[in-house]
């Protein structure tokens, strides 16, 4: 008898834990089935946001277009770092097209040479313009210039993206690039000629020259990329454009104003650097 009742008990334990067992599978197998759903619906939340915004950073090229000046010209390729927010805003009703725009501060450099014999008069660390030279502490025959700028942007550009290919989606981008001049100044290279004998590899550094560079600088391109959601809420983003400048670097002021002169038959002839700039920008970017 006590063994019938063994055998019953151990039949009833093992028939819970199969109950148990199955019960537990079942909840498992629901478990995993609401976080598939809401991992779906995350992604397509995602996919279909129709705003995002993040941190940009941009590493470029800058190719000078020299203009009819046959005093100066480039001297290599420039650099261009950028740091700053992007936005991208689609339109309504639609997951696809869209808007993109932001702030960026830039960080230049455009290097130039001279090809003649190009000289300038300064104050301190001031390149002074013609009207100013009787104030002049020396003057400088130049070489070699690099020109560093830092300019704030602000892009508008079409967005035209596809919808999320598994956790990726690619995406092309037209527009123009509008940047604001904040800051300005300029590394020489050459022979001080303030006084004899001449001081031959000088160079004057950090110097200012206002109003020597535009204030607004515009450029038109276009760009491609690809978006990576690699954190559900969260995208990697790498992109590359091709930007061309439509407005020049430097200002064609007045001859009173102008600060960059030659020699010709022992008098003096100022003139403007002239330059325009494309640019060859690689991008990368966190959405959120």
């Amino acid at each position: 008898m006590k063994s019938k009742f063994l055998i019953f008990g151990l039949s009833l334990s093992l028939f819970n834990t199969l109950v148990a067992q199955e019960n537990c599978k079942k909840t498992i197998d629901s478990l995993n089935g609401k976080i598939t759903y809401l991992e779906n619906n995350l992604k397509k939340y995602t996919s279909e946001k129709s705003v995002q915004a993040g941190l940009i950073t941009n590493l470029g090229m800058n190719f000078l277009i020299p203009g009819q000046s046959k005093y100066i010209d480039k001297n290599g390729i420039g650099s261009c770092f950028s740091i700053g927010v992007i936005v991208n805003k689609m339109a309504k009703n639609s997951t696809t097209v869209g808007f993109s725009t932001g702030i960026e501060f830039d960080f230049e450099t455009n290097q130039y040479e001279a090809v003649d014999s190009v000289r300038y008069d300064y104050l301190g660390s001031k390149v002074l313009v013609k009207k100013d030279s009787i104030d002049k502490e020396g003057s400088f025959l130049l070489q070699e210039r690099n020109q560093k700028s830092l300019y704030a942007t602000i892009p508008l550009m079409m967005l035209f993206r596809t919808s999320m290919i598994g956790d990726f989606r690619y995406f092309g981008k037209f527009g123009v690039r509008n940047s604001f001049l904040l800051k300005n100044s300029v590394n020489d290279y050459g022979v001080d000629i303030t006084s004899t004998p001449y001081v031959a590899n000088s160079e004057n550094k950090n110097f200012t020259s206002p109003g020597d560079m535009f204030i607004y600088k515009g450029s038109i391109g276009l760009s491609a990329g690809a978006e990576w959601n690699f954190n559900k809420t969260t995208s990697l983003v790498t992109e590359i454009g091709y930007f061309y400048g439509i407005t020049p670097l430097h200002l064609d002021r007045k001859e009173e104003l102008k600060t960059l002169y030659t020699i010709e038959n022992g008098t003096r002839k100022y003139f403007s650097n002239k330059a325009n700039q494309n640019q060859l920008l690689f991008k990368i970017s966190i959405l959120f």
